[in-house]
């Protein structure tokens, strides 16, 4: 066995030294300008490329040195590795054998074998493909969690959403109207509680990509005052960015929500959709009576 062994150890080491030699003599720039090269020309895929260079440069860094390393120790004490593997595989061989009456029963042992086999390819592809994904997600997440990155809303969604989670309690009950489906602010903003109701209008429509249209939404002049006060919500926030429902003398309406953009923005900084957010007390059910003409009850 240490025949095979030895050739595989051989193999190893003139594939990982050089390699190994070339990725830490060459600058992280080197990969990154290679990779841009050859990315698409628009600078989303140039940025993809450039911070995905970076990832697979340090992943290389420590891989290959540990081949390496292993390939050439190996080669140093051959016969003592193939001792060790001769003994791993008379071990495993033991534990997997299956027996019946005494006897050993061959059809149960492959198939046993072939199922923990089937098992760890199994769990060796889907570690592997999580790599590749975790290299992928790399140039946006970093070392950063979903909640810190906010993955694929907009950057308004992104603003109404730490506004939020600054603002309010974090065991807070919320009552959104918006024109848009915010179901992710329930899970960005756990544990606060979301109350958003949806239009019937609009309630299956899935907005597709160069297809965006105006979805019909509540305003909250349109909800009756008993099913506020039957959610009774800390907060009631109003979110609109829909030409149709945006109201611009409103812009600065919400001082908080106005002060949150500056600090990020800059003092020059002026909204561009509508943000209020306003505690709630059950005396004030009262200002939301909706009109008879439009009073629903989500």
């Amino acid at each position: 066995m240490s025949f095979p062994i030895r050739i595989i150890l051989i193999l190893l080491s003139i594939v990982s030294v050089p390699c190994f030699l070339f990725v830490w003599l060459m600058p992280v720039e080197f990969f990154q300008s290679w990779m841009v090269e050859r990315a698409s020309p628009d600078r989303y895929s140039r940025y993809s490329a450039y911070e995905q260079a970076w990832v697979l440069w340090a992943i290389l860094r420590i891989l290959l040195p540990a081949i390496a390393v292993f390939s050439v120790l190996g080669l140093i004490f051959c016969n003592r590795l193939s001792r060790f593997l001769e003994n791993c595989w008379r071990t495993v061989s033991a534990w997997t054998s299956i027996d019946r009456e005494g006897k050993r029963d061959s059809k149960r042992t492959i198939l046993f074998r072939f199922i923990l086999w089937g098992w760890l390819c199994l769990g060796l592809f889907h570690l592997s493909g999580g790599l590749l994904r975790r290299i992928e997600d790399w140039p946006w997440y970093h070392f950063d969690s979903g909640p810190a990155v906010l993955p694929n809303i907009s950057e308004s969604n992104r603003d109404v959403i730490r506004f939020l989670e600054e603002t309010t309690d974090k065991n807070a009950r919320i009552l959104v109207v918006s024109d848009q489906k915010l179901f992710f602010l329930s899970y960005y903003l756990l544990p606060r509680r979301l109350f958003h109701p949806m239009h019937p209008g609009s309630e299956f429509v899935i907005p597709q990509k160069n297809q965006q249209r105006q979805l019909l939404a509540y305003r909250l002049s349109d909800l009756d005052a008993e099913y506020i006060s039957r959610i009774s919500p800390d907060y009631i926030l109003e979110y609109f960015e829909g030409i149709d429902f945006i109201e611009k003398k409103r812009f600065r309406e919400d001082r908080r929500w106005l002060q949150f953009l500056r600090r990020r923005y800059g003092d020059d900084f002026q909204p561009t959709y509508n943000v209020r957010l306003r505690k709630y007390h059950p005396s004030m059910a009262t200002r939301f009576q909706a009109k008879p003409e439009s009073a629903v009850k989500p």
